[in-house]
């Protein structure tokens, strides 16, 4: 009776609109102070917060964060995009492709799919539509693109699993690289093959890309950022924790002192967003913790677990189930708050049936990923629409449905060959 009043609260308030961190912690603290009391639950609310936060891995959020709004006000987007328009500008639907490419490689940089989104997005959405590309296909490529930032590492999901999981953040991060690779190549097919098709119809082929982009070190700077941390991880020169103090002294210095595109107001708006991002995702951790607290007190996650092996499942029949779980509560909640929510109760199940925790990772955020593009709550149908006035939530989401459908390719693939994910971490990284 306990749970069904503390769920039906949650529900209630996510219904009327309040943010999911408050819901989590009101709801959490109701069902704490049902069964323990009143006291001692409002005790275990601060000692749970406090306990849940004092995290050496969690110090990389807001750092992680930090660094790729320094280098988005640094303008290392635009850099990235040029440098893409080189390296594949010849390609039929060269621009599409390029944008895709840019998109994987600000996603290594920013670990956020908004931000890849709106970063990549601003800057070659105009041109593809100035060149002759379906101003759909273009904001399509953009929205679908941009949520690799929450799979190619460092990516903040990542981080938040490790935190419920217990799972290495380095694993992790190295499993996200190879499905991450794998998905911008099955995008950019598609953009060869749009570009190629509508030609062969008899329409006009887009314009091919800027060709003649002249390299800069700054390209280079940019691009520098990705070894950096992937490879001071993977070679155990730091931490991923580390990693991220190491990347924003390296983004500050590059933007500021080396390229002079990050001027005293750009980097005091790059705080400011920081602490805004950051905030809000400590406090939806604190929510969590007490919400998960409760539901650990309430023997929910056991039950779970022993209802599963009632079932008698196996670990394929388990993963459809989850898969479908995951496409469903990515249409209304953000990867942060699916994760936080649903991978503790989920956990017990998934070491009942001996699934590798590394492996479901990746798939958990591949389907938050193609959450981020599907309505009502898709951030970055909204994100990409806000970028041109003349654009509406349906021409994004119209744009986005065949890479969206490779996606769920994508998602198959690293279902059915676990190698896909587990490859990079089964090498030795820690």
């Amino acid at each position: 009776m306990d749970f069904i009043l503390t769920l039906v609260t949650l529900g209630v308030l996510l219904i009327l609109g309040v943010p999911i961190a408050v819901s989590l912690l009101i709801s959490g603290l109701l069902g704490y102070m049902m069964t323990i009391g009143v006291e001692p639950g409002m005790t275990a609310l601060a000692q749970i917060a406090y306990t849940d936060l004092n995290s050496f891995v969690i110090i990389a959020i807001p750092l992680y964060i930090l660094m790729g709004q320094i280098m988005l006000k640094g303008e290392s987007g635009r850099d990235l995009f040029d440098f893409a328009q080189r390296i594949v500008g010849r390609l039929p639907g060269g621009l599409a492709v390029a944008a895709t490419v840019a998109s994987a490689i600000f996603a290594a940089i920013s670990g956020s799919s908004t931000a890849t989104a709106a970063t990549i997005g601003s800057i070659s959405i105009p041109e593809m539509c100035d060149r002759g590309y379906d101003k759909r296909m273009a904001a399509g490529v953009v929205a679908v693109a941009g949520t690799l930032g929450i799979l190619i590492p460092p990516s903040i999901s990542f981080i938040l699993y490790s935190l419920v999981t217990d799972a290495s953040v380095g694993k992790l991060f190295m499993a996200g690289v190879l499905p991450g690779i794998m998905l911008a190549f099955m995008f950019c097919l598609y953009s060869i093959y749009w570009a190629w098709n509508k030609a062969r119809k008899g329409g006009t082929q887009p314009a091919i890309a800027r060709l003649h982009v002249p390299l800069t070190w700054g390209m280079f700077g940019s691009l520098l950022m990705i070894p950096l941390i992937l490879g001071g991880i993977y070679t155990g020169w730091f931490t991923p924790t580390e990693a991220a103090g190491v990347g924003v002294i390296y983004a500050f210095v590059l933007t500021a002192f080396f390229k002079r595109t990050l001027t005293w107001s750009r980097f005091v708006n790059a705080v400011r967003d920081s602490v805004v991002t950051s905030c809000m995702i400590l406090i939806l951790i604190a929510g969590a913790g007490v919400f998960g607290n409760t539901l650990s007190l309430l023997r929910i996650p056991q039950d779970f677990a022993s209802w599963l092996e009632g079932l008698h499942l196996v670990p394929w029949e388990f993963m459809i189930a989850v898969n479908i779980l995951y496409l469903i509560l990515g249409m209304f909640m953000d990867a942060a708050a699916a994760i936080l929510v649903t991978v503790p109760i989920l956990l017990p199940g998934l070491e009942a049936l001996h699934i590798d925790l590394i492996w479901f990772g990746v798939i958990l955020v591949i389907n938050m990923e193609i959450g981020a593009v599907t309505p009502p709550v898709g951030m970055n149908l909204f994100v990409v629409k806000a970028l041109r006035t003349d654009y509406t939530i349906r021409d994004v989401l119209v744009g986005s449905l065949p890479y969206a459908a490779l996606g769920l390719v994508g998602l198959a693939l690293v279902v059915i060959f676990p190698q896909i994910a587990l490859l990079l971490p089964s090498l030795g990284v820690q």
